[in-house]
């Protein structure tokens, strides 16, 4: 990484009223003369501050330098290029951004922004977000030398890392996801969202502060340590929820009774809970469309005897075509149908048809 050039794109980023989003796709004269400006806005401030101790040839030697810095700079955003852009997109790279969500999340994460090095890697842990069940890291990769990532991947196309979460000093045997991609067109950064799923961590009250500890001991074949703590939870989260009782109940085709307890809805995401009268061997799927029009589909992250769907984006069909990836908060009502699929058929492969269960319901929306 190029220590000048990340300090560049930092401060392009965090204190010109662009925010530095052009750059993304390379900046021009407009764009250009922002940053001059910008430039020879701090090289005053700073002559004039030194101008009260210094006289003479002094001064004029200060603004000679500083005039240096101010070409070398501006200079930068041309002879950097792609790698200004690259530290751009990982200093802008967050959860909400991982996760596709158009919300603002920022009242809500904790901010890390630690870098721990280890056998020649960097792992940089930027955000946590603590909601209902769940905790959310993410987190940049890169080698020390600068050199693109690879054999990191395993034949599947996952992420060969190991690591561990305590939470207030207790190890965590929880179930997690992991997503990514690569910050730049080099491979050279990359960018990844992990989260864990804590509905069923007992004695845990995540609305109150805890201490969180990550450790990692493995990225790809290599053995070493990561070690990241912080603070946090998820009372802001949860006192920006609305929430709705369902209170319906079906009963699945193997018998197993199942209650839709509740529909909830923040910035992060809508989910539905239920609860199970014992283990079942199918999964829920849960059609919903609001009184806008707008149609989503909520799947299964947590199954159990008690367990949650998330909304995704509702594809009619198998074609791509987005109807919604989010119920309207101002729709007056919602429209929803349970469906459950038999996780494995008589020959043990998986099924993808669902079957409808019970007769669609409504429900208000606070």
């Amino acid at each position: 990484m190029n220590r000048e050039a990340y300090e560049l794109a930092n401060r392009i980023k965090t204190e010109t009223e662009t925010g530095g989003d052009i750059l993304l796709d390379g900046p021009g004269d407009v764009e250009e003369k922002k940053y001059k400006k910008y430039i020879m806005q701090k090289i005053q401030g700073e002559e004039q501050g030194e101008s009260r101790r210094r006289k003479g040839k002094y001064r004029h030697m200060r603004i000679s330098a500083a005039a240096c810095a101010g070409v070398f700079l501006l200079a930068g955003i041309v002879f950097f290029g792609d790698e200004i852009h690259a530290m751009i997109r990982q200093i802008s790279w967050n959860i909400g951004s991982a996760l596709g969500t158009p919300e603002d999340l920022a009242d809500y994460s904790q901010v890390v922004n630690t870098s721990v090095s280890d056998k020649g890697y960097v792992i940089t842990l930027q955000e946590a977000l603590v909601s209902e069940g769940e905790l959310m890291v993410n987190y940049t990769l890169q080698r020390e030398n600068g050199e693109p990532l690879d054999e990191l991947f395993s034949d599947t196309g996952l992420l060969m890392t190991r690591e561990n979460l305590y939470i207030n000093g207790e190890e965590m045997k929880c179930a997690s996801e992991m997503g990514g991609d690569f910050l730049d067109e080099e491979q050279k950064i990359l960018g990844v969202v992990t989260k864990y799923f804590l509905f069923h961590a007992s004695g845990i009250d995540l609305a109150k502060e805890n201490e969180f500890r990550i450790e990692f001991e493995q990225i790809g074949g290599e053995k070493g340590d990561w070690n990241f703590a912080f603070k946090a939870d998820s009372s802001a989260l949860a006192g920006d929820t609305k929430r709705a009782e369902i209170g319906e109940s079906f009963m699945l085709p193997d018998g197993i009774k199942v209650m839709l307890d509740e529909f909830s809805s923040n910035k992060l995401e809508q989910r539905i809970t239920y609860s199970l009268s014992a283990r079942s061997r199918y999964t829920l799927v849960l059609d919903a469309e609001d009184s806008e029009g707008n149609r989503v589909e909520f799947s299964t992250r947590t199954q159990g005897d008690s367990g949650y769907m998330l909304n995704r984006t509702h594809y009619e069909a198998g074609v791509p075509e987005e109807t919604g990836s989010r119920l309207d908060e101002e729709a007056e009502t919602v429209t929803m149908t349970l469906y459950a699929r038999k996780d494995l058929d008589e020959n043990g492969q998986a099924v993808h048809d669902c079957v409808q269960i019970g007769e669609p319901f409504v429900i208000e929306l606070p």
